[in-house]
């Protein structure tokens, strides 16, 4: 079906192949391959080296939706072609990571449009395809995969049928290292999300979810002993999935740790344990390690310096997690969404190592953004030998040809000597955190609106947080310490309306011996729109700006001014 696109030329995706060091070049014509931004300049890094950036030519005519690498180092793209209209239609090939020897072996329309998208989680086996409500299945690798079957997946009665307390049964789903289980993040009709895990098994004329259990946080709070009416904020656990490591005993995934902005954590599913992998004061997210585990690939605003709204995490604050004051979804419509829309600005990816992000406050990696008109979509993926990474970008809406479709970016580690990959170890989940009653999610799907608790520092003072379902967030600190050295005084609130304007204030200040201020004002218009979470700095009746102030943390200082709209 391709001779339409061969071409009686060497193409300069041989050229290419030959030149980034991969085997199995193309030496003869091959199909045409468009040639449009092909490589970018030699970087150097001191974590790992020298390395390229380029962008995978494509045949012509091809629109990728999704790319990822597949066990054995081909790419796997959903795409399409010319004259396709229908949303439903699901294609998928297999290439070179030259861009040659396209090989298309699925095109089946899928009963309905999954309202969590198309996922492209192969399994280890190399031969299925988890998209989140099918398994793509064959009978051999991928690579030669020929009349391919499509699958239903069955998810559990109380998150499949529990349409009054949940907005979408999955979002993420990843897939383990040993081949069986798999994790999913379900939305909750409260805009709060559940995490499950469960086994992929055959069943049926498909296969099912089986022994589901739910590893994300069900109670924040748990009553203060010394104090009756205190209570002792518990670490939270879940949020949006995106990879199995640890030879499948822990998860990557979004959380909360040190900031109140979101950063990349990851769950040890042995004793629930959430470890900071980076730690920073702007929005990051989204790290897939490479298969050794001691690099990764993350999203992030850090390099992004007037849409990194930093300003409201460099100062820590005591339990962003359970306490926490309600910005991620402003930096996330501002810095991410509003960027890939019109905003300038860009969120990487970054190639980060994994030892110095764990260690050094404020690391962020290599930024491998190198055109600003394009921005970083996911997903991103690491080939099986740990020398290449490669992700998706759309060219900005605001820069126009917003129908040329996706490109596909990969970086080739040049000098990187890659580690051996952990190995698989057995399943294990530690009960005492875990829920097999998955009915608790419409109890959690009903509460979590209006909360007033009181928190006593270990050491001296208390805090009050307080929230309500009109969406106000108030946080006040009463010389609160738990270490006896950094205290806490003063107020930070959230006056929240996704579909009007939203006004967070704060005035903190912190003594100890690293000091730290707040003194600002942020108000923001509508999620939505072409400028999402845009910074209002207009002046109010009373002439006063609308948006004004810095944050101080030690010698850092930060201006809301810095931002734009």
């Amino acid at each position: 079906m391709m001779k339409s696109l061969l071409a009686l030329r060497l193409t300069s995706a041989t050229a290419l192949c030959l030149a980034i060091g991969l085997t199995g070049c193309a030496t003869s014509p091959s199909a045409g391959v468009s040639t449009a931004n092909p490589a970018v300049g030699t970087m150097s890094d001191p974590s790992f080296g020298r390395y390229q950036v380029y962008t995978m030519p494509l045949p012509e005519g091809i629109k990728v939706q999704r790319a990822t690498f597949t066990p054995s180092g081909k790419v796997l793209i959903d795409y399409t072609e010319a004259g396709d209209t229908n949303r439903n239609l699901l294609k998928l090939a297999t290439l070179n990571p030259d861009g040659t020897g396209m090989r298309p072996f699925f095109a089946q329309e899928l009963s309905d449009v999954p309202t969590g998208g198309v996922n492209l989680m192969i399994l280890p086996d190399d031969r299925r395809i988890y998209t989140g409500d099918y398994v793509i299945e064959c009978q051999q690798a991928l690579a030669l995969c020929e009349n391919p079957q499509l699958l239903p997946v069955e998810f559990p009665d109380e998150v499949a049928k529990g349409r009054d307390y949940i907005s979408h049964h999955r979002s993420e789903v990843i897939v383990s290292p040993d081949n069986e289980h798999v994790a999913w993040t379900a939305l909750l009709s409260n805009y709060s999300a559940m995490v499950f895990t469960g086994k992929l098994e055959k069943h049926g004329s498909g296969y099912r979810l089986a022994d589901p259990q739910i590893i994300s946080s069900l109670h924040p709070f748990k009553p203060d002993p010394g104090h009756p009416d205190g209570v002792l904020p518990q670490p939270v656990r879940g949020g949006e999935v995106k990879q199995f490591v640890s030879g499948g005993t822990a998860i990557s995934l979004v959380g909360i740790v040190n900031h109140a902005l979101p950063d990349s954590t990851v769950q040890h599913l042995s004793d629930g344990r959430i470890e900071a992998i980076t730690n920073t004061p702007g929005y990051t997210e989204t790290t897939i390690f490479s298969p050794d585990e001691r690099l990764g690939m993350t999203m992030t605003t850090g390099f992004s310096e007037k849409t990194d709204m930093a300003v409201v995490g460099l100062m820590p604050r005591p339990y962003p997690d359970s306490l926490n004051i309600g910005l991620a979804r402003y930096a996330y419509t501002y810095g991410v969404s509003g960027v890939r829309r019109s905003r300038p600005g860009n969120i990487g990816p970054a190639l980060i190592d994994i030892s110095k992000a764990k260690k050094q406050d404020g690391y962020l990696g290599a930024n491998l953004s190198t055109d600003e008109s394009w921005v970083y979509e996911s997903p991103m993926s690491w080939h099986p030998s740990g020398k290449m990474a490669m992700w998706q970008e759309r060219r900005r809406q605001a820069a126009g040809n917003n129908d040329e479709g996706d490109r596909i970016q990969i970086v080739r580690l040049l000098d990187y000597a890659p580690g051996a990959a952990p190995a698989v170890r057995p399943w294990s989940l530690n009960k005492a955190y875990t829920s097999s009653d998955l009915s608790v999610a419409k109890k959690q799907a009903a509460g979590g609106h209006d909360l007033d608790v009181k928190v006593y520092g270990r050491a001296s003072g208390y805090l009050t947080y307080r929230r309500t379902a009109g969406g106000t967030i108030e946080k006040v600190y009463y010389d609160f310490s738990d270490d006896g050295r950094s205290v806490y005084s003063g107020s930070e609130r959230m006056e929240g309306n996704p579909r009007g304007r939203s006004t967070y204030t704060a005035a903190v200040a912190l003594k100890g011996p690293t000091p730290g201020e707040m003194k600002l004002k942020m108000t923001f218009g509508p999620l939505g729109g072409e400028l999402p979470s845009r910074i209002i700095f207009e002046e109010d009746a009373s002439g006063r700006p609308l948006s004004f102030g810095y944050a101080q943390y030690g010698s850092q200082r930060l201006e809301v001014g810095t931002l734009v709209p």
